[in-house]
């Protein structure tokens, strides 16, 4: 199993709408496996060496988005968890932090090969639609956790994800 540092973006336009994009596994093929089907994740990858997860975040942003998040971000959310991806088991140490922007115009063309063999569609999500959905998420919780951090604001503390 290898190890992954990753940085998402819970990234939100001025209406409160989260960025998603779809995507799907092409490495599972176990119908039972809950990556099998496809599933709306937020912006998000790996950490390089030297970097920080929130300079992470905010530099796959502007790679996957064309976005450029100006404000400072804050880490919101942390997570681990295991999961087979692009057949290898991967050991995933997440870190979530909150962005926002002014503009919702989105250019992927900096998606690589990769990204772009596994990205199905993105869209703004409202947050109504988002709990009211039949899609999956990830977190998959996504919609009561997004609930209360635009209610409440960022935790003083990071809030670790089960």
């Amino acid at each position: 199993m290898i190890e992954r540092p990753s940085a998402r973006l819970i990234l939100l336009d001025p209406q409160d709408r989260l960025f998603l994009f779809k995507v799907h596994n092409p490495a599972v093929y176990d119908p039972a496996d809950p990556f099998h089907d496809p599933f709306w994740v937020m912006i998000g990858g790996m950490v390089d060496p030297g970097e920080d997860y929130a300079e992470a975040a905010v530099r796959e942003a502007r790679e996957e988005t064309g976005l450029v998040v100006e404000a400072d971000v804050r880490w919101v959310w942390s997570r681990e968890r295991v999961m087979q991806w692009r057949e290898r088991k991967v050991l995933h140490r997440e870190r979530f932090f909150l962005g926002r922007v002014e503009t919702t115009a989105i250019d992927t063309s900096g998606l690589d090969e990769r990204e772009k063999s596994w990205t199905l569609a993105h869209r703004w999500w409202p947050l109504d639609e988002i709990a009211t959905s039949p899609e999956r998420f990830e977190p998959t919780d996504l919609g009561l956790r997004l609930k209360r951090l635009l209610r409440d604001g960022p935790p003083a503390e990071p809030i670790v994800l089960e």
